[in-house]
């Protein structure tokens, strides 16, 4: 039986809807004045509140902060009198269902009731499931998975912005997709943006849009992310990566919720949550003058850290057979099983990628295995070949740069993935796109 609280000073208003509702199946309480509609929330939980805006010690709209809250909030209605529709209306932006034009009849008063309390069962019907989507591929049972879950149930309602940090191969666009869906955006897009792999008036314009003209080749206007992700959320990832020249823009739209589209004139208004993340500590790159102070505040109002994969091994297990069951539905074989040493050997690694590069052995190992078991041989891996003498000696008077001795390194470990950049990546320690980058600046790509 759902409970409701009628606020009103009008004694026949309470009357009223008391003896409607009653019969409608509703659990009803009556209070006259915005201390009584307090004192009751405090008491219990409402499912729905009817508020009238002319209270004698508070207006309706003022009070509607204080009446939502609790997790689920209850759904406010506001009852109102003809010259006050403007007001019910501004009530409404701030987060009241719907509101009642007095006078009004017991049949459109059990009519409004009874739609958003249903409308509030499809939310919440809607929030459990994108929750268990948001949640489906952060699995562990480790306390550090335990507690990284209870962060994000906590953090997911607000709309405060978020940096999410960790090494690389931890999931943090993972965690990202989980404060959305768990929040009230989860109906509204998810945009997620590497900062890292455009420069210049290409991420400018990726980010904030162009106008027509703005530059060589604009022959249309572009909307940027940005106005895409209005009403839902920008996911900001190596956000180390965003150049100095970009970061007033960026600054503005986190203060002011406005941007401007390269060669635009006026700003225009947008409405997304924005989320970051990063594997670098841009406490370093703020004292090396590569990120502004005031952006490194306005990102980390909330920073939650994704823990390593070595700090919670005891989930390697379950990892390593969700990952094995993933790659064989896709190689079309069957279901595998992984042997008591290949998940002792598993759990004893140092994993310098993560859970991607955890991923990647084991897709590996379900595709070079002989059958459907999985043993210590499949998921060793390549041995390393012995040390480059690029590495490890120097030819002559010749003392290498570290840029040759990166370059002949990359190519080193290139080589032991068989040329496969994500599980280079991985082995590296970086991410896909960082290795890009490095394979375009060294040359490599033409090798």
């Amino acid at each position: 039986m759902s409970a409701i609280l009628v606020v009103d000073d009008e004694r026949g208003i309470r009357a009223l809807c008391n003896d409607v509702l009653t019969r409608a199946g509703y659990e009803v309480e009556t209070v006259d004045c915005a201390a009584g509609a307090l004192a009751a929330t405090a008491r219990r939980r409402f499912d729905l509140v009817l508020c009238d805006i002319n209270l004698p010690d508070q207006d309706g709209v003022s009070l509607l902060p204080r009446l939502l809250v609790g997790e689920p909030p209850p759904a406010v209605l506001l009852i109102t009198a003809y010259p006050s529709i403007d007001t019910a209306v501004r009530g409404m932006k701030l987060g009241a269902r719907d509101y009642l034009g007095k006078p009004f009849s017991p049949d459109e008063l059990r009519m409004v009731v009874s739609r958003a309390l249903a409308e509030d069962e499809l939310r919440r019907a809607h929030g459990e499931l994108t929750k268990r989507l948001a949640y489906g591929s952060m699995i562990g049972e480790s306390p550090a998975m335990q507690q990284l879950r209870a962060t994000i149930d906590k953090v997911a309602p607000s709309d405060a912005t978020v940096l999410i940090t960790g090494d690389s191969g931890t999931g943090k666009e993972l965690v990202a997709r989980a404060l959305h869906f768990a929040g009230r955006r989860a109906g509204r897009a998810f945009v997620p943006v590497n900062c890292g792999a455009l420069v210049g008036t290409l991420l400018d314009s990726e980010l904030f849009g162009h106008v027509r003209g703005a530059f060589t080749g604009a022959d249309s206007a572009k909307r940027g992310l940005f106005v895409t992700a209005d009403g839902g959320t920008l996911f900001l990832d190596e956000i180390g990566e965003l150049p100095i020249e970009l970061q007033p823009k960026l600054l503005r739209a986190l203060q002011d919720g406005e941007i401007k589209p390269v060669g635009g004139t006026s700003a225009m208004r947008v409405d997304a949550r924005v989320i970051a993340a990063t594997n670098r500590p841009l406490a370093e790159a703020v004292r090396s003058g590569l990120l502004r102070e005031d952006l490194y505040y306005r990102l980390a109002v909330i920073t939650i850290e994704v823990p390593p994969l070595r700090n919670r091994r005891e989930d390697i297990g379950l990892l390593a057979r969700h990952f094995a069951e993933d790659a064989a539905q896709r190689a079309e074989r069957g279901r595998p099983e992984i042997t008591d040493a290949a998940l002792a050997h598993l759990q004893a690694q140092a994993w310098p990628g993560n859970v991607r590069e955890l991923e990647n052995t084991i897709e590996r190992a379900v595709i070079l295995a002989a059958g459907d078991v999985i043993d210590v041989a499949d998921v060793a891996g390549p041995r390393p070949a012995a040390p480059s003498p690029g590495l490890s000696t120097f030819a002559g008077d010749h003392v290498p740069t570290l840029d040759e001795l990166e370059r002949t390194h990359i190519l080193r470990v290139l080589e032991l993935c068989d040329n496969q950049k994500t599980k280079a990546a991985a082995m590296l320690g970086i991410n896909r796109t960082t290795l890009w980058k490095k394979l375009r600046t060294y040359g490599i790509e033409a090798d």
